[in-house]
Order: structure tokens, then sequence, then C-alpha cells
């Protein structure tokens, strides 16, 4: 197959979407398939692998227009005046209860940004990406096309590509569009975004995403069939195993990824570290590799944990993963809404090849909850009471060097290359149908298809 992927983010870029399509990209180029990426390089850490050979890859310009005049001249007009800055869009939840004019200008500020970022922040990257898909396809015409999302400006550039010159497509949705458990647009834009979500998978020959319940909501939405396709794990970038783990006194738990205040948040954990006794309040190690480090560590300071607690910056990827590996406990945050019940991070693939045990604080009904409980990987819990209690049974497990290794079964089927392979069937089966299709059609209209 001749595979044109599309997405914003790709290696090297060392964010969580780039590794998906990245090891997409090396499992079809393995496999004998022709695959070519149209990407962006934007990210400053380019510490992820690129697998597949650099001529294979076009990453493109990105030019944001700039608008902000516009804004600071409206906000100017405002009591109590400050520079808005369009470049973020979450807004600090501590920030929310202060002046009414301060509000006055984050609202404003909200509904000005739902405006001009439609579909998402990366809009203006279509005005860019789609005369170099044009030029690429004009050299190279691919059989198909996949693209990944988020940002969904990625899904419209590839069905204006498709559409262009009449070549199926395939979405796959990482996260959800409209029916995102984070999504926090303002009311009137979800109308917007639900019309702009059918209009642009009407066409498209597939959809493939990483949840089960996310598949269910996307057949619902639009009465298609949706293929599952986990995120997995490669194991080819993980370090050895080593089976057994020495004895210690301190237990050290970590936190790889983002901390969003409401949504993921480690404050459960440090109120269980704080009912323990002193003794062993001291010998637990909780590090989180993370940017947050602000709101990590106010969270440790309100349940005097601070002790306890460390921040450090990001790593590269791989060395991520062996740090995951060398750990006693790996600690994975969720959001303890029911409309969090889809969700399955990428993480969560990596902590079961590491087969360590795992922590999950989150929604116990979840999904990813289901998975580390069916798989005995380690404790679902929001109770400081159960987690003190499990915290006690590890830091005593840990002395005793009865911490092993979690059974080998924990990540049974889950790699990506087994994942990847059901993707693949897809693909491939689009391309058989429409082949089959022009065979039975005039030859006028078959020749509109090939």
């Amino acid at each position: 197959m001749k595979v044109l992927i599309v997405s914003f983010a790709f290696p090297p870029s060392n964010v969580i979407g780039a590794v998906r399509v990245g090891k997409l990209a090396r499992y079809l180029d393995q496999r004998g398939h022709d695959v070519r990426v149209l990407a962006t390089d934007l990210v400053e850490d380019r510490s992820l692998p690129l697998e597949i050979a650099r001529e294979r890859v076009f990453y493109t310009e990105y030019r944001q227009r700039q608008r902000q005049h516009w804004i600071e001249r409206i906000a100017r007009l405002l009591p109590g005046h400050t520079a808005f800055h369009t470049a973020g869009r979450h807004e600090d939840a501590s920030a929310q209860g202060g002046a009414p004019a301060r509000s006055l200008r984050q609202t404003f500020r909200r509904h000005y940004l739902g405006l001009i970022h439609i579909p998402d922040m990366r809009a203006d990257w279509v005005s860019t990406a789609v005369p170099a898909g044009r030029q690429l396809i004009n050299g190279w015409k691919p059989q198909i096309i996949f693209a990944s999302a988020p940002p969904n400006t990625g899904l419209i550039v590839a069905g204006r590509l498709a559409r262009a010159h009449n070549i199926p497509w395939v979405a796959d949705f990482r996260d959800l569009w409209v029916d995102n458990p984070y999504y926090s647009e303002p009311g009137w834009r979800k109308r917007i975004d639900a019309i702009l979500e059918r209009q642009v998978l009407r066409r498209a020959a597939g959809l493939v995403t990483v949840s089960p319940i996310w598949a269910e909501q996307l057949r619902r939405r639009h009465g298609k069939d949706v293929t599952v396709v986990y995120n997995g794990y490669a194991e080819e970038d993980f370090p050895p195993l080593a089976q057994r783990t020495a004895p210690g006194e301190s237990l050290t738990i970590r936190y790889m990824g983002s901390i969003y205040r409401g949504y993921r948040d480690p404050s459960v954990l440090f109120s269980a570290i704080a009912l323990l006794p002193e003794y062993l309040r001291a010998r637990i190690n909780v590090e989180f590799f993370s940017d947050e480090g602000d709101a990590v560590l106010d969270a440790a300071a309100a349940h005097r944990v601070q002790s306890a607690v460390a921040v450090k910056p990001r790593v590269p990827y791989r060395h991520a993963l062996a740090l995951q590996m060398d750990a006693d406990v790996l600690l994975l945050l969720q959001s303890s809404d029911p409309r969090d019940e889809g969700n399955l991070p990428a993480k969560l693939f990596e902590y079961l090849y590491a087969r360590r045990p795992i922590l999950l604080i989150g929604y116990e009904r979840g999904i990813a909850a289901r998975l580390v409980i069916e798989r005995s990987a380690g404790l679902v819990s929001n109770s400081p009471v159960k987690i003190r209690d499990q915290l006690q049974r590890w830091i005593e497990d840990k002395r005793a060097g009865r911490l092993d290794r979690l059974d080998p079964s924990v990540s049974l089927g889950l790699g990506r290359d087994d994942q990847y392979a059901k993707l693949e069937r897809l693909l491939e089966e689009i391309l058989e149908r429409r082949i089959s299709t022009s065979h039975r059609l005039p030859l006028d209209e078959a020749g509109a298809i090939n």
C-alpha cells in the first residue's frame, strides 16, 4: 500500500501525539508499505526517535496569524485592562474567583478565542498543509490517507486532500472531538463543532479510536463502523527487564505526564501519605516528571507532605521509559468524573509493559481502571485510607525484597505491533472494497473512482 499519514505532531517532536503515528509509520514501513508523512516540526524537545527515512517525512511550515492587536483594542475598553495572551486556552482554576473586571476579560477572551480558533488552536495549519499535501500527492499519489487527531485540524487537511485527489481516507481519534470529556469551548461552539465534525467525517472511509467506549460514541454520532486500535507499547524502546527488585527501605513512586487541576490531581495520594505514621512517611518518595511543578508542590504543601514529593523536569522519551522500569510503583492520574469512563491513556500501556505495580487514582469504573483490575496490575482507588494501607504493604514488600515485577501476562496482546496489525487490515479492506466497487460500476463511473 501507498499510505500518506497526516499528523500535526510527528517525531522527532517529543509529545504524546507523535508517538502513536511515529510507531505506525515504522510498522507500515517495516511491513513493506510505501509511507509518506505530512507533519510539522515545532516542539523544542526533539528527542523522540524518527524511525523511518527522513526523506519520507514532509515537515510543512506553520504560520499562526497574529490577531492580538484586535483583541487588545477591545480589551482596552474594559475596566482594569491587562494584556491578553492568545497562546493558551485553559484557564488556571485558581484564578477564576478574581474581581468582576478580570472575570469579564476572561469571559471575553474565552469567547474570542473560541471564535477565531475553529476547530482548534492549530487551525492555521490548513493554509500551509493543504498546498504542501497537494504538491506531495502530485508527485506521489497515495492509495489511502490516514489522519490522526487531535488537533482536529489534521482531519480537515486530510479530508480536503482526499476529496481533491479522490483518495479514501481514515480518521484516527486519539481523543474525541465534540464528545471529548475535557471539551472546554463555550456552549455555542459545541453546536458548530458538531456540524463540522459531521461534515468532515461524512466522506471518511473508516474511523479509528483508542477505546471501545469512545468507539461506541463515534458509532452513535456518525453511524459508521469504528475500529479500536489501542495505543499499546513498543517493546523495542524499553531497556532489558530486571526480574527481581533488591530490598530497600524507601518506596519510589513515579508519575510521567501532565497535571490538570481538578482533572488529574495527586491530592488523594498526598492525603494518603499524610495518614501514614511519620516513620513510614519518611520512606516514601514521589517523583513527578512534569512541567506543572507549582500545582504539585502546592497540593503537597496543603497536606504537609512536601518532604515526600519531588518535581523533576521532563526527560526524553526512552529515558522516561527507563525511569518507569526502575520505579517501585507507577502513578496514573485520571479524572474521577464518569465522563472520563472511556479515557484509556497511552501511558497505561507503557506502565503495563514495565510490570511495576500501578496506583490509579480516577474514575473507578472506567475502562482504564477495569484494565488494571482485570490484569491484577495494581490498585484502583480514590480512598486515602485504602491507598494508605496499600502503601504500607508495598513498603513492607520492598523492605523484604518481595516487590517483584508483575506477571508478564499483564501486557499480553497490548504491543503496538499487535494493535497496528488490526489497523493494517482495515486499510487493506478499505482498498479491497474500493477496487471491488469500481469493478461493478459502469466504465465512466469507475474511472472517476480510479
